[in-house]
């Protein structure tokens, strides 16, 4: 047995703590709490770069308490309910954020998880006609309003790249909440939360070329000395990455003063779709802590933080590139800064951070088949003809086949057919699980209808699997498909090149969670937890009544 085996063994029968939290003195409690999110980042990232690792998430992983055994507990594991989860404490059943978009009742169209149809973009341009996003759509409050109930006066701020991870993971309540705008550069917001940014966000806007630290294109910065960090070569079979840019450097845009509306949106969506992104995500939470003297009193405020060039690079790189490596690397560096201007603004002890994920992903199959996975990638004609046999199944049986839409991860009803018609949707459903099942037994893991997951979620019901357990765990009355679909384990549909994630299957559950700052004993606890428990958490360290009704809990013992 190796060294290194011996030692995790070792760690994995050492019984959980009992002393998560430890006693401030002399500190008082913590007037600032932090959520971490880093989209996309499995757990098993932080074990192999750990050697490397000298910043936040260095102190996450050396000063912290990490649950190795932390997953999700639902099934559709995307952004949006990931951050969703780590922001309400709640489950997608019931915060009602059960994927990035659904499928629209009685139309052919989908709805995303945040839209807002009355919401308008605000930039540095004022209020714009153009629709944006709110947090609308979700079923519960989320910490930001929990805070703010428990003690008037705080104050809350939430910014990712993606508005879709800025507003999940903060509520609707937050005081401000800012994500890149792709189309011009810099943070916007909408009119949810004002009629205009603030100055010091225009400000910070003014000069975001300036600021990006780029300018000779995206360069490794991996340590010379790197061995045993499991990092794959720089260029492998199966990632997708850009035409002529699938290895390093990568070339940054044209950038300037006078770009045109196309150069700018080109430059502005490079930003977003590398490691640049998570540089001015930090960058910019930095400058909300002094503008907003979050911290610096003693109602508690709150911070949240997502960074997601850990999944826009690893869609097309796969999670153990190097391109994700170096995102991983820079993240760390970035929160260490962000981290010691805590310490010395708030005052080290005085701050209480969540690290966590809204997701985790799957190797790229062309890497996991050689070392013996079942694993590869469903063409969408193999999709499409297990849809187009069973809905000319359903046209036998009842006449119509009243599909609406659909796509791998299952299918709508035309309601209005169907009642027009006096045909019974639960028999439509059923036959078309079956017939799904029957007809994509290649690829198809399990189909089960609205009604299965109705009374799995709301009446109690046993699951047939702890898969369905989980889909279960994503299902809302309005917004859940007719019919739900998923593939079988390791296997990705309709993605030629690069990877994704989604399903409940393991790898896609599998995230970190640890908690740095005051009141947290360093160590590692392998009790069962997940990102709905730190909510909970955070409050019980910050000495803030934890709210009834979560689905998460507290994982301090005292």
């Amino acid at each position: 047995m190796s060294l290194a085996l011996a030692a995790l063994l070792a760690l994995q029968t050492t019984p959980p703590s009992l002393d998560f939290a430890r006693e401030t003195r002399g500190t008082g409690p913590a007037r600032l709490l932090v959520l971490i999110s880093v989209d996309q980042l499995i757990p098993e990232q932080l074990d192999r770069l750990a050697p490397w690792l000298t910043g936040g998430l260095a102190r996450f992983v050396r000063e912290g308490r990490v649950f190795p055994r932390a997953e999700l507990r639902h099934g559709d594991t995307e952004t949006g309910p990931g951050h969703a989860a780590y922001g309400t404490g709640r489950l997608p059943r019931n915060n009602g954020i059960i994927s990035n978009d659904w499928f629209a009742r009685d139309t052919r169209g989908s709805v995303y998880c945040f839209a807002d149809p009355d919401a308008r973009a605000v930039t540095d341009r004022g209020v714009l006609d153009e629709v944006a996003t709110s947090p609308r759509n979700l079923r519960c409050d989320g910490i930001a309003d929990l805070l703010e109930a428990a003690r008037p006066g705080s104050l809350s701020f939430a910014v990712s790249s993606k508005d879709r991870s800025a507003i999940g993971m903060s509520g609707k309540r937050a005081d401000l909440a800012l994500w890149w705008d792709k189309k011009r550069g810099g943070f916007r917001s909408s009119t949810w939360y004002g009629s205009e940014l603030p100055e010091w966000v225009r400000v910070h806007n003014s000069d975001w070329q300036e600021r990006l630290p780029f300018a000779g294109g995206w360069k490794s910065e991996l340590p010379e000395r790197f061995e045993g960090s499991g990092t794959a070569p720089d260029e492998r079979e199966g990632e997708a990455g850009r035409a002529g840019q699938r290895s390093f450097p990568h070339p940054v845009p044209p950038r300037g003063a006078n770009l045109d509306d196309k150069a700018l949106a080109t430059l502005a969506m490079w930003v977003y779709e590398g490691a640049a992104s998570d540089v001015m995500v930090c960058d910019v939470a930095r400058a909300a802590v002094d503008a907003l003297a979050l911290g610096r009193d003693d109602v508690p405020d709150l911070l949240c933080v997502s960074l997601s060039a850990c999944d826009t690079v690893g869609h097309a790189y796969g999670p153990g590139s190097v391109e994700v490596t170096d995102v991983i690397l820079r993240a760390d560096r970035e929160l260490g800064r962000l981290f010691a201007q805590l310490d010395e603004r708030v005052g080290r002890g005085r701050w209480v951070a969540s690290l966590s994920a809204d997701h985790g992903v799957l190797e790229l199959p062309e890497a996991l088949a050689p070392l013996g996975y079942p694993a590869r990638r469903i063409t969408g004609r193999e999709i499409a003809d297990t849809f187009k046999d069973a809905r000319n199944a359903v046209a036998a049986k009842f006449g119509k086949d009243y599909f609406a839409v659909g796509n791998y991860r299952g299918l709508r009803l035309d309601g209005a057919a169907l009642a027009a018609d006096g045909i019974d949707a639960r028999a439509v459903r059923e036959l078309y699980a079956s017939e799904l099942l029957a007809r994509g037994t290649s690829w198809m893991e399990h189909a089960v209808t609205w009604d299965e997951l109705r009374a799995v979620a709301r009446e109690g019901a046993a699951p047939r699997s702890g898969l369905i357990a989980m889909e279960a765990n994503s299902f809302d009355e309005e917004r859940t498909s007719d019919v739900v679909t998923l593939q079988k384990a390791y296997t990705l549909p309709g993605v030629a090149a690069g990877t994704a994630h989604g399903t409940p299957h393991s790898y896609d559950r599998r995230i970190p969670l640890a908690f740095l700052g005051a009141g947290v004993s360093a160590g590692r606890d392998w009790r069962d937890a997940s990102s709905i428990d730190a909510l909970p958490t955070l409050f019980s360290l910050a000495g803030v009544a934890v709210p009834a009704g979560l689905d998460g809990r507290s994982l301090v013992e005292r």
